[in-house]
C-alpha cells in the first residue's frame, strides 16, 4: 500500500469524524450543551466501533443524534472505502488503481480479482445478518417497550453488535437483560459473525450453497477459516471458564447471580471482552485478576478483515506455530500447512509494535493522569487500542475517559484510530517506508 494512500486513509477517518462532530453539536442532535471536543471524541469512538463514552448516549443525545452515531458505527464496520466502492458501482464508474489498492488492503482481500463483486457480497451479508438480528431483538424489546421503541432499540443494538461496537441507547447498557436468553444469544451471535471477518463469511456462504445444491464436491475449508474458527471458539470457552472461576464468589458480581445467570453472564462477557463492549453487570467491581485476563483477551481481539481490532487471532496462531516449531525443531505449521517466513515476520512485527504502542499510551496516561490507578489506565488504553469499549467507569455510567484531562482524552482518541486502521498502516503513516537495502552482510552468531 502506497504511503500517500495510507495518509489519505488516515485523514479521511479524521475528516469524517470532525464533520460528524459538528453535526452532533447542533441543538437538535443533543439535549445538553455539547462542546466540539466531546462530540469529536464520541464520533471517533463510534466510527472506530469502540464504544467508550464521555457523554450519556441514551440521555444526552436525541433520536437524530442516535441516528448519526449509528451511521458512524455502520460506516466504521462496513468501511468507508467499501462504501466508496458501492457508490462507484451505482454510478458505474471505474476505480483508479490507487483506489483499488486501498480497497483491497482495507478489506484484506487477496487480489484485485472480483473485488467489486466481493463488496456487493459484503453489503448483502451485512443487510441479512443485521436484519435477522434486529428482528430477534425487536421481538424481545417490543414486549418491554412497545412496538415503535422496541424496533428502534432492536435495529440500533443489532447494528452495534454486528459491528462489534459497545454503544447502547440503554443508560445501563444491557444490565437489565442479564438473564434474557434471546437478547444474550442474539448479541453474542452478531458479535461472532462480525468478528470472524467478511472473508470467512464469504467462504461459509459458498459452503452453504454447495450443501443446498447437494453436490458431491467436498469443500476444503481454507487455513484462514480453520484458524479463525478454532481459536475464536477456544478463546470464547476459555474466557468464560476463567471468568467463572475468578468471579464465582465475588459478592459484587457472580455470587449474587443464580447458576444459570452465572453461565449466561460468563459466556456473554467472554464474547464481549475480545471485540465488542456490551456489559451485563458493573465492570468496576470485577476482581483485579479478572480485569488482568480481560486485558489480555482484549489485546488478542478477533479476526482480520472484519469489524474488530487487536493483534488478531491469526497473529496469535502464527506465533504459536513458530514457538512450537522451535520446540519440535520443525517448520512452523498449522492444520498441516506450512507457515511462510514472511508471515512469521509480519506476525512478530504486529505483536511487537502493538505491545509498544499499548505500553507507551499506558505510560503517557500514567503521566497525564497521576491520580488514577495505573491498572485502570492500562485497562482503558487496551480497550481503546483494541476498539472494545469496555471500561472500569468514571464512578457512574460513563467510561473512565470522562475523568481524563484533554491530553488524556487525545491519547485515547489516537489509540482508537490506531486500533481501527491497524498498527502497520498507522506506523507507515507516521514514519513512512524505509528504502530497501540491497546490501547483504556476513553472518555471525551472538550469545542469547
Amino acid at each position: 500500500m502506497k504511503l500517500q494512500s495510507i495518509k489519505f486513509l488516515l485523514l479521511c477517518y479524521i475528516g469524517i469524524a470532525m464533520f460528524a462532530a459538528m453535526l452532533l453539536t447542533l441543538p437538535f442532535c443533543n439535549t445538553i450543551d455539547l462542546d466540539f471536543f466531546d462530540a469529536f471524541f464520541t464520533a471517533i469512538s463510534a466510527l472506530t466501533c469502540t464504544g467508550l463514552i464521555i457523554k450519556d448516549t441514551a440521555l444526552d443525545f436525541t433520536h437524530i443524534g442516535h441516528g448519526i452515531i449509528l451511521f458512524l458505527i455502520q460506516l466504521g464496520g462496513f468501511g468507508y472505502m467499501s462504501l466508496l466502492g458501492l457508490i462507484y458501482i451505482l454510478l458505474r464508474k471505474r476505480l483508479s488503481n490507487a483506489e483499488k489498492n486501498m480497497l483491497k488492503e482495507a478489506l484484506n482481500h487477496n487480489s484485485y480479482d472480483n473485488l467489486m463483486d466481493f463488496i456487493k457480497k459484503i453489503l448483502v451479508y451485512v443487510i441479512i445478518i443485521e436484519s435477522i438480528g434486529a428482528l430477534l431483538l425487536s421481538i424481545d424489546f417490543s414486549v418491554r417497550f412497545g412496538l415503535k421503541e422496541g424496533i428502534w432499540y432492536g435495529v440500533f443494538h443489532s447494528v452495534a453488535a454486528f459491528n462489534n461496537s459497545g454503544f447502547s441507547i440503554f443508560a445501563t447498557s444491557l444490565t437489565d437483560f442479564r438473564d434474557d436468553l434471546l437478547v444474550n444469544f442474539t448479541i453474542c451471535a452478531l458479535i461472532f459473525l462480525g468478528g470472524i471477518g467478511y472473508v470467512c463469511l464469504a467462504e461459509l456462504h459458498l459452503y452453504a450453497k454447495q450443501k443446498l445444491k447437494n453436490t458431491n464436491h467436498k469443500h476444503h475449508f481454507s487455513l484462514h477459516l480453520k484458524v479463525v474458527f478454532s481459536i475464536n471458539i477456544f478463546l470464547f470457552i476459555l474466557g468464560a471458564l476463567i471468568i467463572l472461576i475468578l468471579e464465582w464468589n465475588n459478592e459484587n458480581t457472580f455470587k449474587r447471580f443464580d447458576f444459570i445467570e452465572k453461565i449466561i453472564a460468563a459466556l456473554f462477557t467472554s464474547a464481549n471482552y475480545r471485540s465488542a463492549g456490551f456489559v451485563s453487570y458493573d465492570v468496576s467491581v470485577l476482581n483485579i485478576s479478572t480485569l488482568f485476563f480481560s486485558t489480555i483477551f482484549m489485546l488478542i481481539g478477533s479476526a482480520p478483515g472484519g469489524t474488530t481490532a487487536g493483534i488478531k487471532v491469526t497473529t496469535l496462531a502464527v506465533l504459536f506455530a513458530f514457538y512450537r516449531s522451535i520446540l519440535n525443531n520443525s517448520e512452523p505449521n498449522l492444520f498441516k500447512r506450512t507457515i511462510t517466513s514472511e508471515q512469521v515476520q509480519k506476525a512478530f512485527f504486529i505483536f511487537t509494535i502493538s505491545s509498544f504502542y499499548f505500553l507507551i499510551v499506558s505510560l503517557l496516561l500514567a503521566i497525564t493522569e497521576p491520580n488514577i490507578p495505573f491498572f485502570e489506565l492500562a485497562f482503558e488504553a487496551a480497550s481503546a487500542f483494541t476498539n472494545v469499549g469496555i471500561s472500569t467507569g468514571d464512578g457512574g455510567i460513563l467510561s473512565l475517559s470522562k475523568n481524563f484531562n484533554d491530553i488524556g482524552k487525545i491519547l485515547i482518541i489516537i489509540s482508537m484510530v490506531l486500533g481501527k486502521i491497524g498498527v502497520v498502516i498507522f506506523t507507515l503513516a507516521l514514519f513512512g517506508r524505509t528504502k530497501v537495502s540491497r546490501i547483504s552482510y556476513a553472518k555471525e552468531k551472538i550469545l542469547l
